[in-house]
């Protein structure tokens, strides 16, 4: 029998008759495409793709809360006395940047967060890293770890009150507590994230430990460090800025405290506005600065 009369046979057809050929298949979503396209195996988009950038829809939702408010106020909905209107905050932002009490506060709150944010940093990654390559460690030290992350930190405050007092040290050792723990849970989540086969090919290649933690500990593990480390940063800031704000005579936290406390609301609003634009852009430097570092994790060809 040849070739085309055993294809040609009956029953000899491998395809079940009832089975749907490539051009009759059909998408998870109903769509319809002829098998072996670009599109198949792909889901489809609900909404097609427009051409208004997301940033616009951004700006444009804030500049509609923003009329709303100025509005509320102009109309008398709301209370300019204690919720001044976004006219008034913004003037007030101005004013505010020529009083050498604000300067003075800004660099305190800086040191406060640098400070705090490089010693968290350090004893979270030096923990995080020995949690995340010694199992023994990490049973024993990690759950307590993570039940921190349940309890409310403000409760440590009158502890660090009563070691450090009312200067730079409550709000330090507050931003060092909440950030550490975010590092440390982040390094070790990234560790763990590691594929095991890049151990095995170091160990095959008779690598040294060391070798293996600068060879593939540390560049596996780099996406998770740089996420602790931004929400090391963010954490930190919370931290100074809450003891500050409840416990301390000093810095940021305690100029918005004394602006309400005496009525300057719309200074107190310009204060919160400006700090939360410079955290805004700090984060956006730190995507790139992520983004540059690694690049080379990309995959070849896009």
């Amino acid at each position: 029998m040849s070739g085309r009369e055993r294809h040609e046979a009956p029953g000899m057809d491998a395809r079940p008759h009832d089975a749907p050929t490539g051009r009759d298949r059909t998408s998870p979503l109903g769509g319809r495409g002829p098998a072996g396209s670009a599109r198949e195996g792909r889901p489809q988009r609900l909404f097609r793709r427009s051409n208004v950038s997301s940033a616009w829809i951004t700006f444009g939702l804030l500049g509609a809360v923003l009329g709303a408010w100025e509005t509320s106020v102009a109309v008398g909905a709301l209370d300019g006395r204690f919720l001044p209107p976004p006219s008034r905050v913004a003037s007030g932002i101005i004013a505010l940047s020529g009083e050498s009490a604000v300067r003075t506060a800004l660099a305190q709150t800086a040191y406060a967060l640098a400070v705090s944010f490089a010693i968290g940093t350090a004893v979270g990654l030096l923990i995080g890293m020995l949690l995340g390559m010694n199992r023994l460690l990490r049973d024993a030290f990690l759950p307590l770890v993570i039940q921190l992350l349940g309890i409310p930190k403000s409760v440590f405050l009158p502890l660090f009150i009563l070691a450090f007092g009312l200067g730079h040290g409550p709000g330090i050792a507050f931003g060092v507590l909440l950030s550490s723990i975010q590092v440390i849970i982040n390094v070790v989540g990234a560790i763990d994230s590691i594929d095991t086969v890049h151990y095995q090919v170091a160990r095959a290649y008779g690598a040294s430990r060391f070798s293996t933690f600068r060879n593939v500990i540390l560049p596996g593990a780099a996406p998770g460090i740089f996420a602790g480390m931004w929400h090391g940063i963010r954490n930190a800031f919370v931290g100074v800025v809450v003891a500050q704000l409840f416990v301390s005579s000093i810095g940021v936290g305690y100029l918005v405290r004394s602006y309400t406390a005496t009525f300057r609301i719309a200074d107190a609003l310009a204060l919160i506005f400006f700090v939360a634009f410079v955290v805004i852009l700090v984060g956006n430097a730190w995507g790139v600065l992520e983004r540059r570092i690694s690049r080379w994790r990309e995959p070849l060809g896009g």
